[in-house]
């Protein structure tokens, strides 16, 4: 029994594809971006209109036959009732034990399932797609916790607006629609206090919407803000915990706190407010019915089975009237929340994608700057207007103090951000112009900070290929010097060696360690371009003499640009680099550098243990 429902309510999972791209940018408005994400659905939907209303019809229908058979009981006695009512309870009994249920399942098997199952994955992929195309440099302007929160939250925004609405909509119109002609059939007047209760009901929430949209996107805001604010901390929690007091710590979270409680009191105070007035009237429809109908009774123009209708009627719609407020407040509370969740999911993409772009061709690696300039939007810092050419297999090594442009030239090469003035071309290609996936499968790169996932060091290694064995996996780590201490790990839950888990951010490893897995990665990746930002910075003094042998050879027939502030690490590179406040100012060998008596031999002459004095002047 178990595995045929299984296979059944599996049946409405696949009713819909939730992975189908739409191919253009999220929309920024909310109702744009709701009917963008109905099409996909069209289908779903239109079931869950037609099972809702026939499940909706069948519950006034029960409610109209009650009060038939209180009729049949009082125009009948008991000798030959069964003989005359018989076929027609017979035919109710069928509907009820059959007809009933059956409806009901495939009305919530639709909504559950089908729709709220498939709506909610088809929104985050799509937002998630859409996320992914972004640069490095538009995740740099917010708090990760906060977008990861909003990328999660809105699959359940869009899809609780658009079922709860549904739901309401379709469910309250047949029950309106019925009670008006199952009264208006005896008196018209008796449909009277229903109008009049939509017309007060509909006038209120007219009044309020707006109000609880705005409440409710202040609340997203502040609770986004409180979700992003925790991340951060936990995200730095050792930093916290040496530098900062506990009190101020605590202090900054109940602030966050005490933000998302007084916008959730404006948000819950808006609705006790409306709720409290709709009780009021649905006294209203309760006085209306019942006391209309008991006077209808009273000068015999109703029978005693519809007034029993219209008080089952009455208590129904007074508790579904409750039903449909909390459906329409869901809505238009996540509408709010959805407006809060498109400040990041509806931003356009920063270095917009190019689907035509062709791909990089790399024949020998050849990189022209060209009049370079980026200040990042603020006019100040970054690089102003550098020209340099690096030579097929040349080695050079870019040097300056911290803040002179070395990062942002890096940056603005893996184009993770535009440059505001200037181009970059590869072997005669505008990298602008060129596909960036392709750009960055060109290029590998070794950043101080070794950047690990919370997977095993295998995956960490890999990322997603499937094309290495177990021998080419050991052997870039043993030209590493990662493949002994990787077999000797062992994480929290028993896993060993290349399948231990290293944490978030790969905290479980030492500085070195992590530093070491990341070089396996690019020595794997083996692009013809490679860039190495403080490659070996974390790593110990005879350790690191042994990569720098390996990265010998893995340099060997690459382009490099190697950043350092260990002037030993690029001695030896084909030319030296210097910049200042932007721009290149020095550029040589080490040995001409050094005759040269200018910024670099300054470094030289003041590095201590090989480090250049980057505050000195």
């Amino acid at each position: 029994m178990n595995a045929l429902y299984d296979r059944v309510t599996k049946l409405f999972l696949n009713a819909a594809d939730p992975y189908t791209l739409s191919g253009k940018p999220p929309e920024k408005e909310v109702w744009p971006y709701v009917r963008s994400h109905l099409y996909p659905m069209r289908k779903v939907i239109t079931l869950s209109l037609i099972f809702t209303v026939l499940a909706a019809s069948i519950e006034v229908w029960l409610i109209a036959f009650a009060g038939q058979i209180i009729d049949m009981l009082a125009d009948h006695g008991t000798e030959g009732f069964w003989q005359a009512q018989g076929p027609k309870l017979l035919f109710a009994g069928f509907i009820i034990l059959f007809i009933r249920p059956i409806a009901h399942f495939l009305h919530m098997a639709i909504n559950d399932i089908s729709f709220q199952c498939n709506t909610a994955t088809l929104v985050r992929w799509r937002a998630y797609d859409h996320l992914l195309k972004q640069s490095v440099g538009w995740f740099q302007e917010d708090l990760t916790g906060r977008t990861s929160g909003r990328l999660v939250d809105i699959g359940n925004h869009l899809t609780d607006s658009i079922h709860a609405g549904l739901k309401a909509v379709a469910f309250g119109l047949v029950y309106m629609i019925g009670v008006v002609i199952l009264m208006a059939d005896t008196d018209i007047l008796l449909a009277l206090p229903l109008f009049l209760w939509l017309a007060l009901y509909i006038g209120i929430l007219t009044m309020v919407i707006p109000h609880m949209v705005n409440a409710q996107q202040n609340f997203q805001a502040a609770k986004s803000a409180l979700v992003g604010t925790v991340v951060d901390s936990f995200s730095n929690f050792e930093t916290l915990k040496l530098f900062s007091p506990k009190e101020h710590i605590a202090t900054e979270q109940r602030n966050r706190l005490e933000d998302t409680r007084q916008t959730l009191f404006i948000a819950r105070q808006i609705g006790v407010g409306l709720f409290t007035s709709l009780v009021l009237l649905e006294a209203v429809v309760m006085i209306g019915f019942i006391g209309y109908g008991i006077w209808l009774w009273s000068v015999d123009a109703a029978t005693i089975g519809l007034v029993s209708a219209a008080i089952a009627l009455a208590l129904r719609i007074t508790t579904m009237a409750d039903w449909i407020l909390d459906s329409v407040w869901w809505v238009f509370n996540r509408i709010g929340s959805l407006k809060e969740a498109l400040k990041t999911i509806g931003q356009p993409l920063a270095i917009p994608v190019d689907p035509t772009a062709p791909e990089l061709k790399i024949s020998e690696g050849a990189i022209e700057i060209k009049d370079l300039t980026h200040h990042y939007g603020h006019g100040a810092g970054g690089l102003n207007g550098i020209s340099l050419t690096i030579k097929p297999g040349e080695k050079i090594g870019l040097v300056g103090r911290s803040g002179a442009g070395k990062s942002t030239l890096v940056n603005l090469i893996l184009r993770f951000f535009e440059a505001e003035s200037g181009a970059i071309e590869i072997d005669g290609q505008d990298i602008r112009k060129v596909d960036q996936d392709s750009l960055r499968a060109a290029i590998g790169m070794v950043a101080q900070q070794a950047s690990l996932l919370n997977r095993s060091v295998k995956d960490n290694i890999l990322l997603g290929r499937t094309d290495v064995s177990e021998a080419a996996l050991t052997a870039v780590t043993q030209k590493a010097h990662a493949h002994d201490f990787i077999t000797g790990l062992k994480d929290n839950k028993g896993r060993t060696g290349y399948d231990a888990h290293v944490g978030e951010r790969g905290v479980k490893l030492s500085g070195g360690q992590r530093q070491r897995v990341a070089l396996a990665r690019v020595i794997l990746k083996n692009a013809p371009i490679l860039i190495l930002d403080e490659a070996t910075s974390a790593l110990d003094s005879e350790v690191e003499a042994d990569i720098q042998k390996s990265l010998i050879d893995v340099m060997e027939d690459k382009t490099v640009i190697a950043v350092a502030h260990r002037l030993s690490t690029i001695a030896r590179m084909d030319r030296i680099i210097v910049m200042d406040q932007g721009k290149i100012i020095e550029e040589g060998t080490h040995e001409e550098l050094i005759k040269r008596s200018g910024l670099y031999a300054s470094f030289w002459s003041r590095q201590s243990d090989g480090f250049i004095d980057t505050e000195g002047e």
